[in-house]
Formats: C-alpha cells, sequence, structure tokens
C-alpha cells in the first residue's frame, strides 16, 4: 500500500492512489478483527456489564468513514481533472506500480488458498477422530467454522485485490503506449472508488443491524418461537427479543407461562439449552411467570 501510494503520486495516477485505497479498505478491516480478539480479553465490570464487545462495532464503522472520506477525496480529483484535463500521467511508473501490486496479491492468493485447502482437510480429519462437549470453550474459542469463514472471506478481498491491480495495470499499459489517453486512468478511478465504496455497503448494513438492536438475519424468530413453545412445560412465550452486542454474540431474553404444576427451573435449563444448540445463544435471561 505504502508502495502504491509513492508511485501513485510519482506517476500522477489516480487509479494507483485508488487501489492504495482499496488495500486501506482491508487493512481498517484487519485492524477490527485484531480489535476484537484483544477486547474479547477485556473483562465485564458494573458500569459495562455486557463488556466491550460493541467497541468492534464502533471501530468498524469508524473505518468505513475513513474508507469513504479516502474514497470521496479521490473521485473529487478525479472529476475535476476529467473537467479540467490539465495532468499529465507517467504510464511507465504507473504500469510498474500496478504489476508490482498484482505479483504480491499474486502471491497472497496462492498463499490464502493452500492455507484455506489445508485447514479444510485439517477440519475434516480432526471432526471423524475427535469430539468433544466443552461448551464454554466453544463458546470463547472461534470454531473452526468461524476460521474457515474468515480465510475464505481473506482470500476473496485478496482476489478483489488482483483484480483491481491488473485493472490499473492495463490502464498503466495503454497510458504508457498512448500517453495522451489520460482519461483511462481517471475512468479506472472513479470505476474502482465505486468498487471499494460498494465492498462497504455489507460491513454498513451489519453496523446498522447491531446498533438497531435487530435479530441477526440468519436466525428464525419464528421458528425459535415455536421451538420454545414446544419445550416442556412452556404454555405461552412472550416477550421475547433476541439481539446481538457484536457480530455472532447474540443475547435472548423472553418471558415464560409454564404449565400448571411445571417447574420452573427445569423450564429455565431447557430453554437455555435448546438456544444454545439450536442457535448457539449463550446468554439467555428467561422470567417464569
Amino acid at each position: 500500500m505504502s508502495v502504491q501510494i509513492v508511485g501513485g503520486y510519482k506517476a500522477n495516477s489516480l487509479a494507483v492512489m485508488t487501489d492504495a485505497a482499496h488495500l486501506l479498505s482491508d487493512v481498517a478491516g484487519l485492524c477490527v478483527s485484531l480489535l476484537a480478539i484483544k477486547v474479547s480479553s477485556w473483562e465485564a465490570n458494573p458500569r459495562n456489564s455486557f463488556g466491550f464487545k460493541r467497541l468492534e462495532v464502533l471501530a468498524a464503522f469508524l473505518s468505513v468513514q475513513l474508507i469513504w472520506l479516502v474514497s470521496g477525496v479521490i473521485t473529487y480529483e478525479a472529476i475535476q481533472r476529467l473537467l479540467t484535463r490539465s495532468r499529465e500521467v507517467n504510464g511507465e511508473i504507473m504500469f510498474g506500480i500496478s504489476a508490482f501490486g498484482f505479483f504480491m496479491n499474486l502471491v497472497m492468493v496462492i498463499w490464502l488458498g493452500h492455507n484455506h485447502s489445508h485447514h479444510h482437510h485439517n477440519h475434516h480429519h480432526h471432526h471423524h477422530h475427535h469430539q468433544h462437549s466443552h461448551e464454554e470453550e466453544d463458546e470463547e474459542k472461534p470454531s473452526s467454522k468461524e476460521m474457515n469463514i474468515n480465510i475464505q472471506g481473506a482470500y476473496l478481498h485478496a482476489m478483489a485485490d488482483m483484480i483491481q491491480s491488473l485493472g490499473v495495470m492495463i490502464g498503466g499499459g495503454i497510458i504508457w503506449v498512448k500517453p495522451k489517453w489520460v482519461l483511462v486512468d481517471l475512468i479506472c478511478t472513479l470505476v474502482f472508488s465505486a468498487f471499494a465504496l460498494a465492498a462497504t455497503l455489507p460491513m454498513l448494513k451489519n453496523i446498522f443491524g447491531i446498533l438497531m438492536e435487530r435479530a441477526p438475519r440468519d436466525l428464525d424468530r419464528e421458528k425459535l418461537e415455536r421451538g420454545l413453545r414446544r419445550i416442556n412445560g412452556v404454555k405461552i412465550v412472550h416477550d421475547l427479543h433476541v439481539w446481538e452486542i457484536t457480530v455472532g454474540r447474540i443475547v435472548l431474553s423472553c418471558h415464560v407461562l409454564p404449565e400448571p404444576g411445571a417447574s420452573s427451573l427445569e423450564i429455565i435449563n431447557d430453554v437455555r439449552n435448546f438456544c444454545r444448540k439450536t442457535c448457539g445463544i449463550h446468554h439467555v435471561t428467561v422470567q417464569v411467570e
């Protein structure tokens, strides 16, 4: 990213700068993930009873704002150049820097692809030969499925970066051969700025959903309620609320009206076990009326 920023400045190429901005979005995402790992080790206190896990969401929101700011500045400069057409671009440097970026991303794609297939194989081997039921450990440590998804996500990001670097490299090659065709650099800038902004939309959607305390998208609330009503001793379930503290940390609270003679303690344990096993919800508050 640093090489692209310096090279883009030397070549006077906004497309190379946009490529660096796209990498900035990946760096921001990695920083948010690292923050989440660090924050997960912080213990809750009386004033922060849910802990500090929502800092991950706030950090993600700030990183999105940074990406939009950088992309907005670059887009504004590209439009200004389109209107004035007064800037020249060094196609040779632009081609060289983007070729370097393409090579680096290609190495990353190969490395991540190897790690993904290796981890996938190890996960299946581990699944078939070793079963354990340490529920508390499973709650704190990332599961093999989550790690697989993270590696796959990083692989797709690197693939997108590689394709973008290839596009800028082709644009640089065109300007190198035809120095008057500076418009190619500006078109690449606008197209890849749109890609960089579009990449933040799913993250923004997740952030908005968490801050609005919506039920997780992959959780069927009605199905969950039907399952709770089928538990022995449960007559009515109401005031059911399901929301996320941060991505993957789901919280549930509900009121239960029991059948006559049913044990309140058994109902609470059955509700908690059902929520944990079917939906992965470990923080469950049940009020038996």
